[in-house]
């Protein structure tokens, strides 16, 4: 019978032939072979210093701007939405960071936030029964006067529901200055979404904003879609186009975090033209300098420029600048972006 100690022996045996082999493998290296690989390994470990030491140093510049664009908000922002009325919509998922840190941006530009409406996971569902839902509802909360496109410009019959619910919601969100609907039928729009689960107001409770917005920013989810082109990403577009085609809006952003702005996300196809929009868009709205931007995109809206993209691909030039009300003067100057 083989005992333990013939087993250990032969497992000592076996590690030590193998320590012998290593040492004896290592020996028969030539020099140069070695001092070739010394050199490659001293090469690499160069090189991932080097991008170590420029990590860091983006890392510290990224928070010195932020620092910086933090403590220059308030001087930058003055006055560019002075007396402007500002509806905030949201997508399901969307960033509270971004959607906090954009209402604070407005308040400090001078705008009021008037109505804070998210939209509900329900309304991007595409099945025949919500689309028919949806529908349904459009026409019997659709003020007297408005009359519903059902096949709008862009018309896309997965998404038909959400395109004439856009329509309403953008007659009871946004108006022009004087031609507010009556309080009544602003309430009564808001509410019958509310009841159906499609749309819900902050604060919790709240039943409609006080008076209609005259800009809107539409905050996009925190994380782009697992899909390309996802029908959810068409709705959220559509809504925001409404707010923008309709004749009582002055400008719509949509706006969203750097990492819910990425490929397959709305902005990316809104920005791609397959969406068919024009629109405004801020892709880095999580941060300080985001949040500057949709300020500044709402008001080069205000003062006759054309829909761009801004954020981390194009920013707007000249820079933001403190004004009591938006200039006249940056009507006249032409755009130019300014890539990153």
């Amino acid at each position: 019978m083989i005992d333990f100690r013939y087993h250990l022996v032969s497992i000592v045996a076996v590690f030590l032939a193998l320590a012998i082999g290593i040492v004896i493998g290592a020996s028969a290296i030539k020099p140069g072979v070695l001092n070739v690989l010394d050199n490659a390994s001293s090469r690499e470990q160069r090189q991932i210093s080097s991008q170590q030491a420029k990590i860091r140093n983006l890392e510290s510049e990224l928070a010195s701007n932020q620092a910086f664009a933090q403590a220059a908000a308030p001087r930058l922002l003055n006055g560019l939405l002075a007396n402007q009325q500002v509806a905030l919509v949201t997508a399901p998922g969307a960033d509270g960071a971004t959607v906090n840190g954009v209402a604070a941006a407005l308040k400090l530009a001078g705008a009021e936030v008037t109505t804070e409406a998210e939209l509900q996971p329900s309304f991007f569902d595409t099945s025949a029964g919500t689309e028919n839902s949806l529908k349904g509802l459009a026409q019997q909360a659709a003020p007297p006067g408005l009359l519903l496109q059902t096949t709008p410009t862009g018309a896309n019959p997965q998404i038909a529901g959400q395109q004439e619910a856009g329509q309403v919601l953008a007659a009871a969100l946004v108006t022009k200055a004087g031609s507010d609907l009556p309080a009544d039928q602003v309430n009564t729009i808001l509410d019958r979404f509310t009841q159906e689960g499609f749309l819900q107001l902050s604060p919790a409770g709240g039943s409609a904003a006080p008076h209609q917005a005259t800009l809107a920013v539409v905050i996009i989810p925190g994380s782009p879609p697992s899909a390309d082109t996802d029908p959810a990403n068409l709705a959220l577009i559509s809504v925001a186009e409404q707010l923008s085609l309709s004749s009582s809006s002055h400008g719509v952003v949509l706006a969203g975090s750097q990492a819910g702005s990425g490929p397959g996300s709305a902005i990316d196809e809104l920005n791609s033209g397959s969406a068919g929009a024009q629109l405004s868009s801020v892709d880095n709205a999580d941060k300080e300098v985001g949040q500057i931007l949709v300020v500044q995109a709402l008001s080069y809206l205000l003062t006759g420029h054309k829909p761009a993209a801004y954020g981390t691909g194009a920013v707007p030039s000249p820079a933001p600048t403190p004004s009591a009300t938006p200039s006249a003067a940056a009507a006249a100057a032409p755009r130019q972006s300014v890539r990153a």
